[in-house]
Order: C-alpha cells, then structure tokens, then sequence
C-alpha cells in the first residue's frame, strides 16, 4: 500500500470514528483493524479469513464472534457490502466509492467485478416503468467462468 492510501484509509477512519461516536456507538481497536483489512483487501473474504488475517497483520488475539459482530456493525453502517457466492460462506468487501456488480462462478466461486453503464441504464428504465424509483441494487450473475467451462 502506497502512502497515499494508508494516508486516504486514515481520513476515511477518522470520519468514521467520528459518526460512530455521534450516534452514540463504541469504536474498538478490533474494529479499526477489521475495517483496514478490508479496506486494503482486492479479495472478498469470508469472517474466517479476516479473523486470520487480523491475527495475522496486527498480532492480535481476535475472536470469530468478534469479526461477526463488527462485519454486521459496519454493514448496518453502510461502509462494507455481504456478498453470497452459493458456497455456503458469506463474503465481504468494502463499499467502493464506484458501482460494480458480480459475476460468480458456481464451480469453482471464483468472483468476477464489473461496471456496464447499459446496465445501469436499463435498470433505472425498469424501475421507472414498473412506478419504482431506484435508489440501490444488487446485480450478481451466475454461471461458469471461463477456466471451468
């Protein structure tokens, strides 16, 4: 990680803390560290992984109930995203500041990110057509990816 991300990370932790004290929540060591794992992570991790992975980079001794409890705390905050792949295991990423959707693999899980402004598009079509103004969605597309075919 560059100094200008740890340095963006550190902003982003910082008005965080700060809403999170406003409505009347605990911030927690714990919690700064779960979010910096994510937040640097290219991958979506399962709370296993995080919980390992926070051991891991921070030498900190971290229970699973602790990661599951802080990944729904940031999800009702609205910083991180869940993302089922039909594995059985919950995934995780941080909420990026661009749109994207998913493409699953349902052999091998392997998860695909993409942007299609003609999706977007059709989508706010639909919505308007069927009286619905649309304020978020979740695309995630099934099938099997290329190495599985």
């Amino acid at each position: 990680m560059t100094k200008k991300e740890e340095k963006k990370f550190e902003h982003f932790l910082e008005e965080f803390k700060t809403l999170v004290t406003k409505k009347g929540f605990k911030n927690t060591v714990q919690k700064d560290c779960i979010l910096k794992v994510l937040y640097f992570s290219k991958e979506h991790l399962s709370a296993e992984e995080i919980t390992k992975k926070v051991q891991k980079e921070f030498d900190m001794d971290i229970g699973i109930a602790t990661v599951y409890r802080s990944l729904n705390f940031f999800e009702q905050m609205n910083v991180i995203e869940s993302l089922d792949v039909g594995d059985g295991t919950k995934r995780f990423e941080f909420k990026v500041e661009q749109h994207h959707d998913h493409m699953i693999c349902t052999n091998c899980h392997k998860i695909i990110e993409f942007s299609d402004d003609f999706i977007e598009l059709n989508q706010i079509k639909v919505a308007e057509k069927n009286g619905f103004i649309l304020e978020d969605h979740i695309m995630t597309i099934y099938g099997l990816c290329e190495d599985c075919q």
